[in-house]
């Protein structure tokens, strides 16, 4: 009987001892979280003075969209932008490209929904709902057609699908590192956009990003402005991770899915832009890509890393006569390596 009262003694103070330890926990991170949030909301009001939108607002849809629209307003050429996925300071890193185009082409750039200064829409992000709201902004801007569209990243399913359903309203297509549906063909929705892209909303909302200083952009390169540099530091710490950029990874590989179904389109011409870090100058510019370079070649000295870089996308493309694909030395972002090169790239096959 002695042993059992002991036994029973012992467990209630066990489990009395690991209520406390719960409750403080609890209590703790509550504590935790509210300083890092009061923190978050000082800091945006800080931040706030540096997140005046260049361009103009349009409703779509019950809400606002940002558009940028700069440039020789005579030109007979009409440049669209339409950014990747995951990046929320794109109006403002793109700015040293524009400047390099502003004087030959009149520049337009939509900011997707839930993307920079344009609001969450609260709709799913499937492909034709992205297109249509991209159109609808251009309508109401009063920006008419056809453009020589520049789509950046995952924004090449969008153009694609476009250049199939609309082609007379795109003049051109030059890419800059597009993605194109095969690229996801072997990939599920929980493999691209898991559990921790769900997390990552209230993580951004909390102003818990704050603290990882990886997230933020560095001037590397010596091209942006302090000011400019001080605005993509606040888009970022404002949205990072919305809920529409969240939504638009979910539907990610349904909609490389549904662009891929209707086939590639035959009637627009492409030029693709591929950045090949591997390549010189660039190399030599980033030690850890330079690096595994160097141990790469040592381990293996009969591969040749820098043409094999970019060899799937180069077969993919090989048997696509309204194609042509060209690489270019720097990293995935090119426009904030090296904005002139791109520059003169892109003017040369406008001018084709």
């Amino acid at each position: 009987m002695k042993q059992k009262s002991k036994l029973k003694a012992f467990l209630h103070k066990f489990f009395k001892i690991f209520i406390i330890f719960m409750i403080a926990t609890a209590v703790i991170n509550v504590v935790l979280f509210l300083v890092i949030h009061i923190n978050h909301k000082s800091k945006l009001n800080e931040e706030a003075v540096f997140l005046n939108a260049p361009g103009q607002f349009v409703e779509v849809n019950g809400h606002s969209m940002h558009i940028i629209i700069e440039g020789n307003m005579e030109a007979d050429t009409t440049l669209l932008f339409l950014h990747s996925a995951d990046v929320c300071d794109v109006s403002v890193a793109l700015q040293p490209l524009f400047k390099e185009l502003k004087d030959d082409y009149r520049i337009v750039m939509v900011e997707r929904s839930g993307v920079g200064y344009s609001e969450n829409s609260g709709s799913d992000r499937d492909v034709d709902t992205m297109l249509v709201e991209t159109r609808l902004a251009l309508d109401k801007a009063g920006i008419k057609g056809p453009f020589v569209v520049l789509p950046i990243g995952t924004a090449g399913l969008e153009v694609i699908y476009w250049a199939n359903k609309y082609p007379e309203e795109i003049q051109k297509v030059i890419g800059i590192n597009m993605t194109y549906p095969e690229q996801y063909a072997d990939i599920t929705t929980e493999e691209y956009c898991g559990f921790f892209d769900y997390l990552l909303v209230p993580f951004y909302k909390l102003g818990a990003h704050r603290f990882v200083t990886s997230i933020y952009p560095n001037n590397s390169y010596g091209i942006y402005t302090e000011t400019q540099m001080l605005t993509r530091k606040a888009l970022i710490s404002k949205g990072g991770f919305t809920e529409d950029m969240y939504s638009e990874n979910l539907a990610m590989v349904d909609n490389a899915a549904k662009v891929a179904a209707l086939g590639w389109p035959k009637d627009v011409e492409m030029h693709l832009i591929y950045a090949n870090p591997l390549m010189e100058p660039y190399r030599e510019t980033d030690k850890s890509v330079n690096g595994s370079y160097e141990s790469a070649v040592k381990d293996n000295p009969d591969v040749d890393y820098i043409s094999a870089y970019n060899e799937s996308i180069r077969n993919y493309f090989n048997d696509k006569e309204n194609v042509k694909v060209e690489e270019m030395a720097g990293p995935a972002r090119l426009y904030t390596y090296d904005p002139k090169g791109l520059a003169d790239i892109i003017k040369l096959n406008i001018a084709q």
